[in-house]
């Protein structure tokens, strides 16, 4: 796709014309939802097809990402829409003279109208998704603080720019957003525009910190982890087990934020016992060597142990292209390391981590705070099999749950 801010907003004012989003939300009152938090392909077809003739176009296209036939999206669609479209390169002709998106749609979602790739599960995706929005999305999108005025973000791994934009959409200055993926950051930059925020907010290309100057500081950092399991190598603890991404920012991030910043991470499936993962401990531990304190919302992931090693794999064989052999010898080191006796593991869990920096009396405390404790029991033996249940589960704080504080050791 092409960026150009008279075409995009074009696109904007027609969207709000159509009351895309509020259509959008009506639509969602018969839908089923998958367990990336999109609905399903097979409860939204027929939804759509009940609109009237120019909903059910635009829907078609940029809500499933269906082919639509050349007469009907020229008798839906305002010439000039039709026009910025095309020439933005977001919709596109086949040979049998029919449009549809570049594997793109536009989602609404929390304020925004934001354009992100067609998700996996959905039969009209035609590659690889770089801008997915899911459950992991929203979650963090709702942690956010409701004001952020005044403050200069920083955005880690920003995908499609969602959370970025809600803090500059929120009274942010400035957000700078960092993104390792070419076509992610042009999609980024295009949903700056979309939503009227491109003077507040820069996505940068970039191997993690690597595109920022070493002047810049941050008064509040953000990083949504990938939701699949990742490490960069073959693990020699159980702490880097899950989560490589976050674990190689630590050491160099604090230089960039300012001396009272605060930010909030996630870490996804990471390996524990009773609400307290060895991988966040590990986290807690380095962030306190820099003034650091941190407060840890902790859900038990709905996924097996097995299913997680089956995605690890998975990501090492098709994604970085690791020979079989190779992935092979590091799984055999995964589940040696996961079967330690003095580190039990009752399963996998969901972490949003709030870190602040010179505004806590204690500096370098751990709070944990369990959300929906003892679901499972929490029992070694229960590392054997979890429970697998629904991925889609908001994050909802229980009054019930209790709290842990932890000092961590500073080595």
């Amino acid at each position: 796709m092409k960026i150009d801010h008279a075409l995009l907003t074009t696109l904007r004012k027609y969207l709000d014309e159509m009351m895309y989003s509020l259509m959008d939300f009506r639509l969602s009152f018969h839908l089923q939802t998958s367990s990336l938090g999109f609905p399903t392909i097979q409860s939204l077809r027929p939804a759509v097809q009940q609109l009237d003739p120019p909903h059910s176009v635009l829907f078609r296209l940029f809500r499933i990402g269906e082919s639509v036939d050349d007469a009907s999206v020229k008798s839906a669609l305002p010439a000039n829409v039709f026009e910025a479209l095309v020439e933005l390169e977001l919709l596109i002709s086949g040979k049998t003279s029919e449009w549809r998106t570049p594997n793109l749609l536009i989602v609404p979602t929390e304020g925004l109208y934001l354009l992100v790739g067609i998700p996996p599960i959905y039969s009209t995706s035609t590659r690889l998704c770089h801008t997915g929005i899911e459950v992991s999305s929203s979650i963090m999108a709702r942690a956010l603080p409701v004001s952020c005025s005044g403050l200069r973000v920083l955005d880690i791994g920003c995908g499609s720019g969602i959370q970025g934009l809600l803090c500059a959409r929120r009274g942010a200055n400035s957000v700078v957003g960092l993104e390792l993926n070419k076509e992610a950051v042009l999609i980024a930059r295009a949903n700056a525009i979309l939503n009227g925020l491109d003077g507040k907010v820069g996505f940068r290309q970039s191997d993690k910190l690597a595109a920022l100057d070493e002047s810049e500081r941050f008064d509040f950092v953000l990083c949504n982890t990938p939701s699949a399991p990742m490490i960069s190598g073959e693990p020699s603890s159980l702490e880097e087990i899950g989560n490589a991404v976050l674990f190689d920012l630590l050491e160099k991030l604090p230089a960039y934020l300012q001396p009272r910043a605060s930010g909030l991470l996630a870490a996804w499936r990471s390996f524990g016992f009773q609400s307290r993962t060895y991988q966040l401990e590990a986290i807690a531990s380095q962030l306190a060597k820099e003034g650091f304190s941190t407060t840890a919302y902790v859900d038990q992931a709905p996924n097996t142990i097995e299913s997680i090693l089956r995605v690890l794999q998975t990501e090492m064989e098709r994604r970085r292209r690791m020979p079989r052999a190779d992935t092979e010898a590091i799984m055999r080191r995964v589940r040696e390391q996961l079967q330690q006796p003095e580190k039990p593991i009752d399963g996998a869990y969901n972490q949003l981590i709030f870190i602040e920096r010179g505004q806590n009396e204690a500096p370098g405390e751990l709070r944990i705070y369990p959300l929906l404790a003892a679901r499972h029991g929490h029992t070694p033996q229960a590392k054997q099999s979890l429970a697998s249940e629904t991925t889609n589960r908001f994050w909802i704080p229980s009054p019930l749950a209790g709290v842990s504080t932890i000092q961590p050791r500073i080595q």
